[in-house]
């Protein structure tokens, strides 16, 4: 991976010992070198976001700036998010209210959706839908879903569910990467107007 890049693996799941958690420690060992930064939903005790200021000098104004602070600096995003009931976990649409254009604009993110049985596809249809109106984030053409997570990548020699995923997560962080190297350079320019447009169109 290009040193220069850093890729965020945002852990959308906010269960303790989540596999969504374990998933993303494991891309980035295999896929991203260890270089990865992490912002995880579980730990990062993001308040419920109701449009008041936060008391000044407060946790959850503390907890809120370190967020944001780590999604600014990121230049993309990988989302491994859990399909809860069909849907997108709660944290998730919380972090995307917290966090808008100024950390998130024009930022490349590759979606992984992830799913205990056969599912995961719910949470890539609703984000596709949705969360990137007034963030502006670049939701790939390519996503994965990675089902039957308990058994994914934990040590069964010869899995072939295992190999094929492996390969297919390699093409898609490729795909990031490369989408990331071109954005890079032209975020400001990507980003001048949107003092003057802060809203998108609906």
């Amino acid at each position: 991976m290009n040193s220069d890049l850093n890729i965020c693996l945002l852990v959308a799941s906010h269960r303790a010992n989540s596999q969504s958690r374990r998933i993303a420690d494991y891309m980035n060992q295999h896929f991203l070198a260890g270089k990865a930064t992490l912002i995880d939903l579980y730990q990062s005790k993001l308040p419920l976001w109701d449009g008041e200021p936060l008391a000044a000098g407060s946790t959850e104004e503390q907890d809120v700036a370190e967020v944001k602070a780590r999604a600014a600096a990121a230049d993309a995003f990988v989302f491994i998010v859990p399909e809860w009931h069909g849907m997108v976990p709660a944290g998730l649409k919380n972090f995307l209210l917290w966090c808008g254009m100024k950390e998130l604009a024009h930022k490349p993110v590759l979606l992984v959706g992830v799913s205990a049985s056969a599912g995961g596809a719910f949470v890539i249809a609703e984000l596709r839908h949705s969360g990137y109106k007034n963030s502006r984030l670049l939701y790939l053409p390519e996503h994965l879903l990675l089902r039957d997570a308990n058994d994914l990548w934990v040590g069964q020699e010869g899995r072939m569910s295992d190999v094929y995923l492996e390969k297919r997560t390699r093409y898609a962080f490729n795909q990031l990467i490369t989408y990331t190297e071109a954005l890079k350079p032209v975020r400001d320019r990507l980003c001048a107007g949107l003092a003057d447009f802060s809203n998108g169109m609906s």
